[in-house]
């Protein structure tokens, strides 16, 4: 399954698409007093797909270009056993987020070409919590994007206005480069009245350039 789009917290100014900081985008949003907040990584997506008892990688979309180097690279590494082991021939997709030199901006993060995972997928219907996406990313031996805590979503709006260094990049090459936001869950999975996923993110450049 294709990953679902994750809103921009705020809505945008129809003729600057300037985000509007006083202005939610889903009214229940304001409802959580808490929310858990992750890095967002600029990279391309990546899906890790177990379907059939078949292991498959797939981009952000079925016809999305992937690099080689990097799916080479997963092929080599992602062991399809382990699948097979924890989840029999239950439908699994590991999605996340292929980074690393010649991946946007990916150089600051790695060298080489890599993937950090930020979501789970089982049978096709049950997004599973933070704590268990970090139990199935390290039984594949693969990092989870940085947590960076659980808080308020005024505090996740001042963390991402005042601007913070990726803790991904610091991690892996030393580099201190601005991250490019936070992305914002529910403890347990959440959906709306229009039967949305409750899932938010904010972006460091709609805040120090405008949108």
């Amino acid at each position: 399954m294709q990953y679902h789009k994750i809103e921009t917290l705020f809505e945008r100014d129809e003729v600057t698409h300037k985000v509007l900081p006083d202005k939610l985008r889903n009214s229940v949003y304001k409802i959580f007093k808490s929310w858990q907040f992750t890095e967002k990584i600029d990279g391309t997506n990546i899906r890790l797909i177990w379907e059939d008892s078949k292991f498959s990688i797939g981009g952000k979309t079925d016809n999305a270009q992937l690099d080689s180097t990097l799916v080479k690279h997963l092929y080599d590494v992602i062991d399809p056993t382990v699948f097979k082991t924890k989840f029999d021939s239950t439908p699994v997709t590991i999605y996340g987020e292929g980074y690393g030199a010649g991946i946007q901006k990916g150089g600051a993060y790695s060298k080489t070409k890599e993937i950090i995972v930020f979501d789970v997928l089982v049978d096709n219907r049950w997004w599973v919590n933070w704590e268990n996406t970090c139990d199935i990313a390290k039984a594949f031996g693969l990092k989870t994007v940085p947590f960076i805590g659980d808080m308020s979503l005024e505090k996740g709006i001042e963390i991402v206005r005042k601007g913070f260094d990726s803790v991904l990049a610091k991690e892996q090459t030393g580099t201190v480069i601005p991250a490019e936001g936070l992305v914002g869950r529910t403890v347990e999975t959440l959906f709306d009245k229009k039967g949305a996923r409750i899932i938010i993110k904010l972006k460091t450049k709609d805040f120090w350039f405008g949108g």
